[in-house]
This record gives structure tokens, sequence and C-alpha cells, in this order.
């Protein structure tokens, strides 16, 4: 947690000034606050506009404070320049690698902006969260920015933000980019499937990242994630299968979803579920089916027997939550993990996230865009007030050997539907609480249908 000051550091050259800057104490999340612009009119060298901004931050200065060892290392290594402070303005008002005011390979993004450009969606760590800031993308970038530093920097104009054949060679002789994966021609345009809006949710930690390459869930599908992989570990330390840092809360985005052409001629808006390690696909179908179907959002249920419960169909009988689903995001440069992407990586494999935001075209790489509204802790869903004297005292979220917890009781019954169901209301009822004004939106069709997805895969 931010206690006195909070460093900002400002490289000039090779040198670096510390700032200090007063303490801004605890953000209130707010849908006004996640709305706000805040690309102000910053001067060269004053920290005003980053000042300004994290006094608008939507949720606590906790997400800086926790991810602070990296921070520090980063400013130590020179690694960003213009620490914290807002780069939308020195850089040409242009989202994307700035090398002459972020630093040697080296982007100036914003945190969950879809309209961002593609090395933007790679990013790990945001040192503040409501403006564009200078960041480091997990993506190689193809040659060293050498501009010499100036007000604007230069913009790339080397990504096609929409599917289309790539030729040869560009105009003049130039080498021509890497060609997308798709290869059935409907995924270059728009296709006629309607458009879905909803919300889907994530367990997070208080790691700040997009969601895209990402598993969700609707909040009974999180709800039942939880219950089986998280809760049960001791000490609330709430890890996982493939990953050790603690699940904290539990975040709401609201999505607009659309199919491909080639996904809705078969009678669905929505593939399959497809898992991710790291951002890496992992399966099903070896991952070929985004060549097939494009970067379509993908959704799971487990009412056995049907079209929709696949690849987990293991857990038909485990999983009581009414209605749970599970939803795939696929976004740039899936075949490769977090430190592996390349630049021709993410031009070939974009992902589904629309670049230029908006309403989703339903074109191979444009299914779906994301906007966070919302988030709960998880101790406060479960009736934990001090977390320190519950580990103190032997608490336990959940024993799965005796089906209930110690000394806290939410997730006692795991296999009772009516006490799942409990659960999801508790959770729905604290959202609405913290965020009042947000529209209902109601779940969609999980209209997923294994065998004629796979038999779309066998005829080409």
């Amino acid at each position: 947690r931010v206690s006195a000051s909070l460093a900002l550091f400002v490289a000039t050259g090779v040198a670096a000034q510390a700032i200090a800057v007063p303490d801004l104490g605890d953000g209130v999340a707010t849908p006004r606050a996640l709305s706000e612009d805040d690309e102000c009119d910053a001067e060269a060298g004053s920290a005003r506009c980053g000042i300004n901004a994290l006094q608008l931050r939507s949720v606590s200065l906790r997400d800086r404070a926790d991810a602070a060892p990296e921070a520090m290392a980063q400013q130590a290594a020179g690694r960003i320049w213009h620490y914290a402070l807002n780069c939308y303005q020195h850089c040409g008002q242009t989202a994307g690698y700035c090398s002459s005011y972020c630093g040697p390979g080296n982007a100036c993004c914003r945190y969950l902006s879809s309209a961002d450009p593609p090395e933007c969606h790679t990013v790990r760590f945001w040192p503040v969260t409501m403006m564009h800031t200078c960041v480091t993308p997990h993506m190689q970038q193809p040659a060293p920015d050498t501009t010499e530093s100036s007000t604007a920097a230069p913009v790339d104009e080397s990504y096609t933000p929409s599917p289309s054949p790539s030729p040869s060679a560009t105009e003049g002789g130039a080498p021509a980019p890497p060609p997308l994966i798709f290869t059935n021609p409907k995924l270059f345009r728009p296709s006629d499937a309607p458009v879905m809006k909803f919300y889907v949710y994530r367990a997070q930690s208080d790691e700040n990242y997009a969601p895209e390459n990402q598993n969700v869930g609707n909040l009974a599908g999180i709800l039942w994630y939880m219950h089986n992989e998280i809760v049960w570990h001791p000490h609330l330390q709430r890890s996982g299968t493939y990953f050790s840092t603690s699940k904290t809360r539990i975040e709401k985005f609201r999505v607009m979803v659309r199919a491909t052409q080639s996904l809705y001629d078969l009678g669905m808006n929505f593939a399959v579920v497809n898992a991710f390690d790291s951002t890496k696909c992992t399966g099903p179908y070896h991952c070929k089916n985004f060549a097939e179907y494009g970067y379509a959002v993908g959704c799971e249920t487990w009412e056995k027997g049907s079209g929709s419960d696949f690849p987990h169909g293991q857990w038909d009988n485990t999983n009581k939550y009414p209605s749970a689903t599970w939803y795939s995001l696929p976004g740039p440069c899936s075949s490769r993990g977090l430190d592996e992407k390349t630049r021709e990586c993410v031009i070939s494999e974009p992902g589904g996230s629309c670049v230029m935001g908006g309403i989703p075209t339903g074109a191979g790489d444009c299914t779906y865009t994301y906007e966070k509204v919302g988030e709960i802790p998880i101790s406060e869903l479960e009736g934990i007030t001090d977390e320190e004297q519950f580990k103190t005292m032997g608490g336990l979220e959940y024993d799965k050997t005796k089906d209930k917890g110690y000394l806290n009781d939410f997730w006692n019954d795991k296999f009772s539907e009516d006490a799942c169901r409990t659960r999801v209301e508790k959770a729905e009822e604290l959202f609405k609480t913290k965020f009042p004004d947000l529209e209902h939106l109601p779940d969609p069709v999980c209209n997923f249908n294994k065998w004629k997805f796979e038999q779309g895969l066998r005829t080409r």
C-alpha cells in the first residue's frame, strides 16, 4: 500500500530525476471515473497531467504498490523513460511504439484500451491505469527507433487493422507484412451475425492486464472455477494449477461480441473455448480453429449431452452452479507464450479484439470489444473482514475433504445446487451495491455445437 509518497522517474538522456508526489490516497471505483478522458495537454517536463490522472484512479493504489518490486527494477535499469507520466501528447497523440519519449523498445499505451495497436495488448505491467503512459510490450520490435527525442514520435503505419490478403510485396518493393493465418475467405469481410452485449467476469490478482488470450466466464462460471481450483488452498493462497499469484478480486467486463461469417453460417454465435497458458493457446484442436473460424469468442457449458458441453466435460457431474458458462477471448500471437511474441506473429495472428474499438464487425480479427466496469474483493464477498486474523486463527475458505470451510461458511456445500445458486446471488447483489448504475444484461445462449464445429474443420 502506498504510504507517504510516490516516486515518478523522468528520464532525460541517461540520467533520471526523482519527483516526490504527495500521497493521493485510495480512489473509489465509479463507472464515470472509468469513462473520463484523461488525455490532457501536458506541457513538456510537467508532471501535472500525470498527477491529475492518478487522482482519477478507478481502483485503489494498492495494485501499484503490490507491483512495486517490478516497477523499481524497471526504474533502476532505466528501461522506461518518463515513468508514470502522460505520454499521449509527446508521442504525437498516437498510441504504440514511441522510443523517442518512452525509451528504446517501449510504447505509449493505455490500460484496457482496445483501440490501441497490437503491441499495447501484450503489456503485463502498468505504472498507472487511467491514462496513456510509457510501458514495455512483451513483443519484439522489428528494428530500434533511432529518432531523436522530440515532442512528436513518428506514426507506425506497418500494422493493418483489418484483414486483407497480403501481396508478395508492398508498393515500391518493400517486404510484404506476414500473411494472416486465415484460410477461409469469409474471414476477410464483416459478417451478418448479430451483435451480442453481455457481462463476463475474471478472477484476478492485484496485477493489471488485458483479458485477451484469457479465459473468463459468467458469474456462475467464475465462482465454479474458484470453488474447484482456487479457494481450497490454505492461508488464503488462492493459487491455481498453473499460477501462484493470489487471486484477490473478481473483475467485471462489458463485452460486445459478433461471430464470424464462417461460424454464423453453421448456426453458431460462439466457437470452442480455447485454453490459454501464459497467453499461449494450448487447445483443443491444436488451436487450428482460428484459421477456419477466425478469432471468435468461445463458450462452454456443462449441460450434459449438449453440443456446448466441451472441452471440459469431465466436470459434468460435479459442477452444480446453475447455467455456469466459460468463455475464451483469443488475443494476438496466441501461438506463442508471453515473452515469445514477435511483431510478425502479432500481425499474422491478430486475435479477435477490435483494434479500433467500437462495434465488432465479425471479420476474422474483429469479433469482440470489452470495457471494465467494476470489481469486488473476494474477501468481502466471503465476509472476511480481517485476512491476517483469519489466517492466524487457522481459518480455511474451503476444505474439500470436509466440503466446508473453517471460520467461514461461504463455500460450504459445493455439490448443492441451492447453495451454489445462493453464492451467485450474493455476488450479484454485491456488484449491484457497488455499481448500482450498471444496466442489466442477460447472459447470451451458448449455442456452440462441437459436432457442427468439428465437421466444418474436417470439410476444409
